[in-house]
């Protein structure tokens, strides 16, 4: 029984050992095999990715450079229009209202002449009385002369004939009266006149401050009139763009005026600068000369230009030839421009003929065919890789 036991448990004991081995090494085979069967990965350097971008073509051309601008229609000619007598209105013209327009020389109104018409009557007569004076005078001169005749002839003397003494200085005097008599009938005939008001220009009524029945003084004002052959147009211009207006009276620079409230623009011309810049903007203030700015003149239903309106002005420069036009938005720094050559980036600095505000004019640095990249690039570097973006041909 005892040899048995002793098998027993030496069969025991190698199971504990053995057994445990055994997994081990299984589990070293198995590690191993799988180890050996594991798929190899080689390392590769990474690939350049091209980036897709949008271009433009570039071709030559010839434009027309323009300076844009904000602007203010002012009146040309304004007036207080007041009256030379005073009166009461007794008639006034059916055009005599707030917007009315009147032809020079059409009567606004006209005063009472009652008055006026005695002073004439009054001035009429004292004239009459002035030379019926004179021709007594005359009389009286030559009566003077014939008495110094027959005291000469009595006293067989020579007596010397003054001035007083043949009534020159009375002459001289009614002569005066006369000149006088004369003068008080044409103010009085003056001021009868004056009692027709009449427009000095063709205008516009601004404002009207009296009507019929008013009586009208002459420091009151009658109304305020604003001549419609010319308005002008007050426009800043920034400093460094004054350059490219021409100002004259005659040559200056053409403009168009456009207004929110019209499709149609109005012409224009530069005729002066205002001779001072502002002293916020530090901006030059020119005057833009519009003529007929109510189309009163042309046919057709003309839209009017209206006062105090703000206006967008385009002031026209000179002609740009043979020079390349890009939006504003991809001209880079330092003045340069990003070209597609060839699948590679290109940085050109390029010369700038004008700007504007959307645009700007290239005269150097750009061949025609260029491709102008106008996408944007986070960060570009001379021959990085370039894509065409699908429908962009190289």
């Amino acid at each position: 029984m005892s040899g048995v036991k002793k098998r027993g448990g030496a069969a025991g004991l190698l199971i504990k050992i053995v057994l445990p081995v055994c997994l081990i090494l299984a589990g070293a085979a198995g590690w191993h095999y799988f180890k050996s069967k594991e798929p190899k990965m080689k390392r590769q350097p990474p690939k350049k990715q091209a980036v897709v971008v949008e271009t433009i073509s570039m071709e030559p051309g010839n434009y027309q450079s323009s300076v844009q601008v904000m602007g203010t229609v002012i009146p040309d000619t304004q007036i207080l229009l007041k009256s030379k007598v005073s009166g009461e209105v007794v008639s006034i013209s059916s055009k005599f209202v707030l917007g009315g327009l009147m032809k020079k020389g059409e009567r606004l109104l006209t005063l009472d002449t009652s008055d006026y018409k005695i002073e004439v009557l009054k001035a009429r007569s004292a004239l009459d009385k002035a030379l019926s004076d004179l021709t007594i005078e005359e009389g009286s001169q030559l009566i003077a002369k014939e008495e110094l005749k027959l005291i000469e002839q009595a006293d067989l003397g020579e007596i010397t004939a003054t001035d007083l003494a043949l009534r020159k200085p009375q002459l001289v005097q009614a002569k005066a009266a006369i000149d006088s008599a004369r003068a008080d009938l044409e103010k009085a005939e003056l001021n009868l006149s004056r009692t027709k008001v009449m427009v000095p220009f063709n205008a516009l009524i601004l404002e009207k401050q009296v009507d019929l029945g008013s009586l009208v003084t002459t420091q009151g004002t009658i109304a305020t009139l604003v001549g419609v052959d010319t308005y002008r147009v007050e426009a800043l211009v920034p400093p460094d763009r004054l350059s490219a207006v021409t100002v004259d009276e005659t040559a200056g620079s053409s403009a168009l005026i456009h207004s929110q409230y019209s499709e149609q623009p109005w012409q224009g011309r530069v005729v002066r600068t205002t001779g001072k810049m502002t002293s916020k903007s530090r901006m030059a203030g020119v005057i833009i000369c519009v003529v007929d700015p109510l189309g009163l003149k042309r046919q057709g239903n003309n839209p009017q230009l209206l006062l105090d309106d703000h206006v967008d002005v385009q002031i026209l420069g000179e002609m740009l030839e043979n020079v390349f036009s890009i939006p504003r938005a991809i001209l880079r720094d330092g003045n340069t421009v990003w070209v597609y050559k060839s699948g590679v980036l290109e940085i050109k600095a390029v010369g700038l003929a004008w700007k504007e505000d959307g645009r700007v004019f290239v005269r150097t640095g750009i061949r025609p065919g260029d491709r102008v990249i106008t996408s944007d690039l986070s960060a570009p570097v001379k021959g990085m890789a370039l894509q065409l973006m699908s429908g962009d041909r190289p």
